[in-house]
């Protein structure tokens, strides 16, 4: 009986100390700050999540991989002129003054819209020291971008090359044509030599109707590529006409490239107002390449342990962030930040949302924190790139340091998430304001995904 009793009492006594040992033990459901998290955020919302939720990375705009379906084609055509008369060049003169480099400050890039499946353009005038590729780019605007362009070399080396282009006449009666021998012209040729008309040869281009394309320059050298920057409008580039062939007057739009490595370097071009039909190209711009940009916003991970309604932990503006894909990695505009833990971006300490505002961590930027009893500012809006291999936005590293480590702030498909992508006119809660309060379709988007559509565009306040 006695070693019966010591026996229960063992039992008993080892039962007791697994109970205490195993408060001691890891348990994710109640140490781990993600699956706390999780297990808020399914209260917040008030269920399970949606099995076929992806939390607004489903529409994210991807690089393209394919290029414009019909290829286009420029062919060079000797036997076909046209005459550009000393008038005409006192007009170009005076927009496009000699030894001005025709960049802007701003990356804005005229382009064409084709409109036909035929338009002629010819290189007119360059000043330029360095063998530069000359060459057209274009695209589908219906399917791609202004980063998904396919390009032609026109002339891959404009030094060589440049005397194939035009010949100048020095005489009155126009009876003697002279080859340009040299690609460093200068306006001379016009203003002291006394050259009184040009003949240019043409580059014919075809391409689909719809497409949209553009001309660049590319330095050789330092490998840079730019745009079509400056532009004559139609009516002043008709100054003088330009007479083909047959003797028809013919305007077109004149416009400038200009090698940013060089200074003072010109390039100029003509697109002659002439194509199938009647239908010319159509100069569009000038306007910066509109990027695809998405806005995330994120939960630093910071819930209310014990406290079921503690709904304005859920205000998802601890960091909000635009980012759209670009050739060379991503590019992105930080727009608020209203967490105090360190956040960071693609995992670079430097990138931490804080330091780019420029405040210490306790401050809470562009959320109206100040107008709620809590420390913040009002900051502008920091554009940065960031150069890299990125498939998506969603592949843009964001996370938080609590607990002593970094913890990545993620968007799992059918699960709760830390992060969300919606549209750049979302306007982000101010601080302590609960998501669902301003978005009340926000819980049901989260559980019932496929019967809520672009909930951010209904808002209270």
């Amino acid at each position: 009986m006695k070693k019966s009793i010591k026996i229960l009492i063992g039992i008993m006594t080892f039962m007791t100390m697994m109970g205490s040992c195993k408060k001691d033990m890891y348990n994710p459901s109640t140490s781990d700050p993600v699956e706390i998290y999780k297990q808020k955020f399914k209260q917040y919302v008030g269920g399970e999540i949606s099995s076929k939720q992806r939390w607004g990375f489903e529409r994210n705009p991807v690089v393209a991989k394919t290029r414009a379906a019909e290829k286009a084609t420029v062919v060079y055509n000797e036997t076909y002129t046209n005459e550009f008369y000393d008038s005409y060049f006192q007009t170009v003169m005076a927009y496009f003054p000699e030894g001005q480099a025709l960049n802007q400050p701003d990356y804005s890039s005229y382009e064409f819209h084709e409109r036909a499946t035929w338009s002629n353009v010819q290189l007119i005038y360059t000043n330029t020291s360095a063998d530069d590729e000359i060459g057209l780019y274009y695209y589908d605007p219906t399917t791609e971008t202004f980063n998904d362009t396919t390009r032609i070399v026109m002339i891959d080396g404009i030094q060589n090359k440049v005397s194939t282009y035009y010949e100048y006449t020095f005489w009155e009666d126009g009876s003697r044509w002279v080859k340009n021998d040299t690609a460093y012209l200068g306006y001379d040729y016009w203003t002291n030599r006394g050259a009184k008309r040009m003949k240019a040869h043409t580059f014919t281009i075809t391409m689909n109707p719809n497409y949209y394309f553009g001309f660049y320059v590319k330095n050789r050298t330092t490998g840079k590529t730019y745009h079509t920057n400056k532009f004559l409008n139609e009516n002043e580039a008709e100054a003088g006409g330009l007479v083909d062939e047959k003797g028809n007057i013919t305007n077109g739009y004149v416009f400038g490239l200009s090698d940013d490595d060089q200074p003072g370097c010109e390039i100029l071009l003509s697109m002659m107002k002439v194509g199938e039909g009647g239908m010319y190209p159509v100069p569009i711009g000038p306007e910066k390449p509109t990027l695809p940009y998405q806005r995330i916003i994120c939960e630093d991970l910071n819930v209310t342990v014990g406290n079921a309604n503690s709904d304005t932990d859920f205000d998802f503006n601890d960091i909000v962030i635009d980012i759209a894909l670009t050739d060379e990695g991503v590019s992105c505009i930080l727009q608020a930040a209203g967490a105090t833990l360190p956040i960071r971006i693609n995992g670079d300490n430097e990138l931490e949302v804080h330091k780019l505002f420029g405040v210490s961590n306790n401050i809470m930027v562009n959320t109206d924190a100040e107008k709620h009893g809590q420390s913040g500012a009002t900051k502008d809006p920091v554009a940065f790139d960031i150069k890299g291999n990125f498939s998506s936005i969603d592949k843009v590293k964001i996370e938080v340091f609590r607990n002593n480590m970094w913890i990545e702030l993620t968007a799992p498909p059918g699960d709760a998430a830390s992060k969300i992508a919606v549209g750049t006119d979302f306007e982000w809660p101010y601080e302590r304001q609960s998501l669902k309060e301003k978005y009340p379709d926000f819980p049901k988007y989260a559980t019932d995904y496929e019967n809520v559509d672009d909930w951010w565009k209904h808002h209270t306040n």
